[in-house]
């Protein structure tokens, strides 16, 4: 077995490491390199202004008919990038791996290009995404007001931007095209590699991203605690008139029944209010629930969790997406029912 082959981006994985691989691309389609000494240069310039055209192709609008000259400013008030094309187009650009917007930083960046003299028709902001992100904060980022708005620009679109580069033209460029392969192929490979084995948390990430299309899901991240963390999901609030809220969330392979206890005072008592009410509405769906390993006594409390793992294995040992899709729908219906218990 050959080893892996070295990749500067699996070190540099930082997004100021990202912000350079972003720029030096750019700067690739100023069309003075159009007529360079060698190939492989010139094949960089092609590659950088179809990145480009990629950028501004998000917005479904009109960008520059050739791209002549991109000015770089890179950390210039606190914007990631800002490329300035024929002195009069500006691509803003607010670049994450795995972290996400905070504050009101993107709309901050926007109001400071505009302040600087770009009119908003010439103004194209976007939200440069090579990690992993759940739908729901996709279209929150788009969704917020602002003329114009901000796109998402993910993995896979810078992937499809650089079909047909050719790989003998530059080791930099050649590593972060495999270095998103790889992730991106880390994220997909729920599909293939059976539950019994350990997934990735880019397994756990593409397959709860797949979930967002079967069920209605309020959102998916990253929860640290102290014994790791882990991926979770959670969808399916249900309001009581007590004022508690009873709310579904995958822990991985972990499925619990979670409540959210509005008023500070009885909290052990609803705690096992709520878990006799699921338990029995599981006995009534056939499901086997039972406590939590351990029953905390905050805000949010796990009442009961389903034994064994909630993912269904097919007869080719990969995970069975439908049968997988109903044990979550049956207990979506053990919510419905203990909320009625």
């Amino acid at each position: 077995m050959s080893a892996q082959r070295p990749n500067l981006f699996r070190y540099g994985r930082k997004e100021l490491s990202q912000d350079a691989m972003i720029c030096w691309l750019l700067d690739w389609a100023n069309e003075c390199h159009a007529k360079a000494d060698n190939e492989a240069d010139r094949h960089l310039h092609e590659c950088g202004r179809k990145f480009a055209r990629a950028l501004f192709a998000k917005h479904d609008r009109a960008g520059p008919d050739k791209i002549c000259k991109v000015e770089l400013g890179q950390q210039v008030s606190s914007i990631d990038v800002l490329a300035w094309v024929n002195g009069e187009y500006a691509i803003l650009i607010e670049d994450k791996t795995d972290t996400e917007a905070h504050g009101n930083q993107l709309q901050r960046y926007h109001d400071q290009v505009l302040k600087g003299g770009c009119a908003s028709e010439k103004l194209f902001p976007i939200f440069f995404k090579t990690g992993n992100m759940s739908a729901r904060k996709e279209r929150s980022i788009e969704d917020i007001r602002l003329n114009p708005p901000y796109r998402v620009f993910g993995r896979q679109d810078f992937l499809n931007s650089m079909k047909g580069y050719d790989r003998r033209s530059s080791p930099i460029l050649t590593d972060f095209i495999h270095y998103m392969e790889e992730r991106e192929c880390y994220f997909k490979s729920w599909r293939h590699v059976c539950p019994k084995r350990c997934w990735s948390g880019d397994a756990w990430q593409g397959f709860y991203r797949c979930l967002e299309d079967k069920l209605d899901i309020s959102d998916w991240n990253y929860v640290p605690n102290p014994t790791g963390g882990f991926f979770g999901l959670w969808w399916y609030f249900k309001d009581h008139s007590s004022g508690d809220k009873l709310y579904l969330q995958a822990e991985e392979k972990k499925l619990c029944f979670k409540i959210e206890i509005r008023e500070n005072t009885n909290r052990g008592e609803r705690r096992w209010h709520w878990h006799e009410r699921v338990v029995n509405a599981g006995k009534l769906m056939n499901m086997d629930i039972d406590k939590p390993d351990r029953f905390g006594s905050g805000k949010h409390m796990t009442v009961a969790v389903l034994n064994g793992d909630w993912r269904q294995i097919g007869d080719d040992g990969r995970l069975d997406l439908e049968a997988t899709v109903r044990v979550l729908k049956n207990a979506e219906q053990v919510v419905d029912k203990a909320m009625k218990g």
